[in-house]
């Protein structure tokens, strides 16, 4: 543009040069100063070609101060003699200043034209470039916070959060998790209470293969750290359509770890590629953690959906929580696993689904129970510079 604005005033410096009348300027000295003023003029446009409203003010005041010129060379023609050399010479120049600055005129609005094209191209690409970069950034700060996250892992916290709500249900021959989401005084009551969310196939099945348990309850394996509590617990809720159930623990003892359960306005936040970690009791073993991501949102069965993850998983993962990896909060309710063939069905580790938080939200406000979900606040490490804003 600045190049553009350039050719322009030297083609205008030209012009005034040919406006001057060097032939008749010699013989008239008086017109030299205001010669000697518009050349000035010129200068000090060329030199203001960075600022487009003083090049635009400038280019007004050489038309209009040019014009003026035109129109005293014209009294000069009609004062001079009739015919004479001079005044054949006078208006021969004079003719070719109009169309000089008829052509001047033309040019100024189409570099105008053409100057505010490319200006609005600039801004344009411009815009474009911080939009991009802007994505850029974030998309970057989502990367080294991701990546910061997995290198800053605070065992002893994820063990409170994520192991230690971890409860082992067992039947004769039956085995599941759960998850403890409750443990304190009933407002009404008084006393404290404990609840544990799993799945209602694992409590179906312990029913089944272990008759006294509808009356006596069946064993819950309670984890604190390097203790281990066993206490009787009974089913007091059940969602078949969403394979959830809510289990009491008959134990007046409160416990420390429960479950930070996602907030229920952020459940739709949960996106494939979601870092998760599966914890559960497979195959009766104490509580193990294992990774993965979630692989789909959109896997409905017998007219439930259901997330799949693909943290490897197993037996005995049933009723055991899915949580962010990152936050520690409870996503989910492990369900199912898929296994491959009819006579020796083999299990799909990595391909297992699990009950979203946002249907458990629904069933237990249907049971007048979802106060018993506990969500609070997530303080994230102290990830340093790593994790700082790009700037």
């Amino acid at each position: 543009m600045k190049r553009t604005l350039l050719e322009v005033f030297c083609g205008l410096a030209a012009l005034v040069l040919m406006v001057s009348f060097h032939h008749q300027i010699a013989r008239l000295e008086v017109q030299q100063k205001d010669v000697t003023d518009l050349e000035r003029k010129v200068d000090r446009a060329v030199a203001a070609v960075g600022d487009s409203k003083d090049v635009n003010v400038m280019r007004q005041q050489i038309l209009a101060e040019t014009e003026a010129r035109i129109s005293a060379l014209e009294q000069q023609l009609r004062n001079a003699a009739a015919g004479s050399d001079s005044a054949k010479r006078i208006e021969d120049d004079l003719q070719r200043a109009k169309t000089e600055v008829s052509t001047f005129r033309s040019q100024m609005s189409t570099d105008f034209e053409r100057t505010k094209a490319l200006v609005d191209a600039y801004i344009n690409e411009v815009r474009t470039n911080e939009k991009d970069a802007a994505m850029k950034r974030t998309e970057t700060q989502t990367a080294i916070t991701t990546l910061a996250t997995q290198l800053y892992r605070d065992r002893n916290e994820m063990t409170k959060a994520m192991l230690l709500p971890t409860v082992q249900l067992n039947g004769d021959d039956t085995v599941g998790s759960g998850t403890l989401i409750f443990s304190g005084e009933n407002p009404k009551s008084g006393k404290v209470e404990n609840y544990v969310i799993t799945s209602n196939h694992v409590v179906r099945n312990i029913l089944a293969d272990t008759p006294r348990a509808a009356k006596d309850g069946f064993d819950v394996t309670v984890y604190l750290g390097k203790e281990k509590l066993i206490v009787k617990g009974k089913m007091v809720a059940q969602q078949p359509k969403i394979d959830a159930a809510l289990v009491r623990l008959f134990t007046d003892r409160k416990f420390p770890n429960v479950a930070n359960v996602l907030p229920r306005n952020e459940a739709d936040q949960v996106a494939v590629w979601d870092p998760v970690c599966a914890v559960g009791c497979p195959l009766g073993n104490d509580p193990v953690p294992s990774h993965g991501e979630v692989s789909s949102l959109n896997n409905e069965l017998n007219g439930a959906n259901y997330w799949m993850i693909n943290a490897p998983t197993y037996f005995g993962n049933s009723g055991g929580g899915i949580y962010r990896a990152d936050t520690q909060q409870l996503i989910g309710v492990f369900s199912k696993i898929y296994t491959h063939g009819k006579g020796n069905p083999v299990v799909v580790p990595h391909m297992g689904l699990c009950t979203p938080i946002n249907l458990v939200y629904d069933w237990l406000a249907e049971e007048k129970l979802d106060h018993l979900l506990h969500s609070s606040s997530v303080s994230r490490p102290n990830l340093g510079a790593l994790a700082a804003p790009i700037k």
